[in-house]
Formats: structure tokens, sequence, C-alpha cells
């Protein structure tokens, strides 16, 4: 056969297409894979039995061990299109519950080294790039987790898996959607997946799911929601959701793709970083910037500009965030005294809060009780401007 060749002007079609769907509880996800084309259930969670047997449409292999999955033969993936991982953070415990039996990848606390952690990221990737070459779809199905992030204590929903696993899976994700449930003008149960990122959710949307609607301003908008039907009759409906999003991916140029998953990386780490709460968030962003992408130097500036938020400082030799300083405000008696001598002095508190910056006298800083009380007297005096 003629080898083909590419230029960045032409498509390249894709033929494997990578879904990542999270849902709250009891969203029937385990039952959406079965609307899948052809596909093949790979059991982590040991959650298909609850699959009604008139929706189980798909073949399910339990997994017990990590090595029952890596001694699969390419042949067994022969009659099957689709590969779903349910869910994929009980994947990644298998790999680490195995790489766990080996003493060497252990830390005095019995948790895995950085280095095994490290080992455990490669063995997911080498199954995921496996599925890949044998031509298969993949969707991965993870639970979803709601919490309060970011300064403003927000309650952002996002997939139920922690630092650099999370941004592995967002990265290699074509598509990345929130199955989550509520009542229409009826009063009936709708299931919705949302595709399109937002505050309160995660999202990734490259294959442009969703109704197409034209805004005030004459430009195509992709509203990202995709209503869930009655699956008993619409036995193929995440099947025809991932043609539906390959094909359109297909209509781009390996430039615009390319371009397309920049940003969208992008987007996203500026998202994380509003979210973060504290150093640890910081190091996970840092550790999963990839010097190699374009907009590295603008998802660095987001991390430092919201690490300069926190308080937080970078430490450049051990290339880890820190959080502030613990604030240890001053005593009740200190306030007591510091209140007197204010008073003393002929200020009222008040002004010494506008003066020091404040709401109030207690978020003065203990250390800084003394140099404090100077700096009022020198106010009383005059030698500064209060």
């Amino acid at each position: 056969m003629a080898i083909q060749v590419f230029t960045p002007e032409n498509t390249l079609l894709v033929e494997s297409i990578k879904c990542y769907l999270y849902t709250d509880p009891g969203m029937g996800k385990s039952t959406i894979a079965h609307t899948a084309e052809k596909p093949l259930i790979f059991d982590f969670d040991k959650g298909q039995h609850r699959v009604s047997a008139e929706l189980r449409r798909g073949a399910i292999v339990r997994i017990d061990s990590w090595l029952d999955l890596e001694n699969l033969k390419d042949d067994f993936y022969a009659p099957y299109k689709t590969i779903v991982s349910d869910t994929v953070g009980a994947m990644l415990d298998a790999i680490k519950d195995h790489l766990s039996k080996n003493s060497d990848n252990l830390q005095r606390d019995k948790s895995l080294t950085l280095k095994a952690q490290g080992l455990a990221g490669n063995l997911f990737m080498k199954m995921v790039r496996k599925w890949e070459n044998l031509g298969k779809d993949i969707v991965f199905i993870a639970h979803a987790v709601e919490q309060e992030a970011g300064k403003n204590k927000i309650k952002i929903v996002r997939p139920d898996l922690a630092g650099k696993n999370s941004a592995m899976l967002y990265r290699m994700s074509d598509i990345m959607g929130y199955l989550h449930a509520s009542t229409d003008e009826n009063g009936d149960d709708l299931r919705t997946i949302y595709f399109n990122p937002s505050e309160s959710h995660h999202g990734k949307n490259s294959g442009r799911l969703g109704r197409i609607h034209t805004n005030g301003n004459g430009v195509e908008v992709c509203s990202g929601q995709v209503t869930v039907p009655d699956l008993a009759h619409s036995p193929t409906f995440l099947a025809d959701l991932l043609k539906q999003a390959k094909d359109h991916i297909n209509t781009l140029t390996p430039v615009q793709a390319e371009e397309l998953k920049n940003i969208t990386d992008l987007n996203h780490c500026k998202q994380v970083c509003e979210e973060a709460s504290h150093a640890g968030d910081l190091n996970q962003l840092t550790e999963s910037l990839m010097p190699e992408h374009k907009y590295v130097k603008e998802m660095w500036a987001a991390i430092k500009a919201r690490g300069a938020e926190m308080q937080c400082t970078y430490e450049k030799e051990k290339k880890r965030w820190f959080n502030p300083p613990q604030f240890k405000g001053i005593s009740d008696e200190q306030l007591a005294d510091l209140q007197d001598f204010i008073d003393t002095c002929g200020l009222d508190a008040k002004t010494v809060c506008e003066h020091l910056g404040l709401d109030a006298l207690n978020q003065i800083e203990a250390s800084k009780f003394e140099a404090v009380k100077n700096e009022i007297e020198q106010v009383a005096k005059g030698e500064i401007t209060a």
C-alpha cells in the first residue's frame, strides 16, 4: 500500500475517540455505556450487575487485578468497537494495587513512591495507547464530586480524581461531559450531559456536541447540552454521540485540531487555577505543565498569579509551592491594651484601622504588636499622617 502524506492543511481522519463521562450517583452511567457501538465493558468498580438485564447489550469483563487486563491478547478485542473503563478511578487503583505488591515501590507509610506513581501513569497510558492502536473508541466513566474551591468558595463539580491523574485524563480526552439530573417544567426527571465547561463544572467539547444556535451577533453558538433519552428506545445513544463528535473533529485540519486542543487546555488550566485553594492545588497544576505545550508560558503565568493572590511562595530549588505562614492574631489581652493605648494617644479605633488598612484591630498579627503601637504613637504625634 502506498504511503500517505498529510500536510498541515489536510484533514487526518480520527479513527479512535476518547470520551470522559463523570456523573452523580444513580444517574445510570453504567447503563449508558451499553449504548456504545459493540461495547466491551471492563467492570473495575463491580457495579455492572445493577444494569437491568434488558439493557445489557455489551460484553462485561469483571477485573479483579491489573494482570487480568494486561494478560488479554490483541485478538480478544476483535469483536468489539468501544472499550469502556467503569470506572477509570478504580482502573487506576488496580494499577496502584498491583505496584504496591512490590515493597520497593512503597514508602514507609505504605504509600507509593513518586517513582512508582509515575510508573502507574505510564502503565495506564500504555494500555490506552494499545486500545487506540487497535482502532477502538474509548469511554472513561468516573464518579463526580462537589467541592468548594477558589477564593470565593464556589461549589464546583468535577471528576473524583486527584492531581496528575485528573490532568492526564482531561488532556487525553476528546470530549468530557458531566451527567446531571434535574426536573423539567412538568415535574419529570431530565438527565442532561453538559459538555461545555462552566463555573459550576468541568467539561470539554472538541466534538461540538449539543444544539447549535445563532446568538444576537449572528455567531453560531454550541449549547454543549445533550439530553439523555429513554435508553430502552435509544439503544445506540452513546454510539451516535461518539460518531457525531468524531465526524466534527474529522472536519478539522491537523492545524485547526491542534490549536483547538491547545486553547481548550489553556482555558481549563485557568479555570482550575481559579479553583485552587491551597499550595497543594498549585503544585498539582505545576506538575501537570507540559514544557512543549504551545501555551505553557500563559499557563505558568496563570498559576503564578493565583499563587500571588493566595500569598503562597514558590521555591525554585524545590520546585514546590508553599502555603503562607498561618496567621496568628493579637490576644484578647493585647487587644484591650491596644485600645487603651489608642485612647491615651487621643485617637479612635476607626482612624487607626483606616490608617493600617484593616477592618478591625484583631486583624493585627501578634508578631507586629509592638511595631503597630510605635506606628500609632507616631500618628498621634503627627510624625505620620493618619
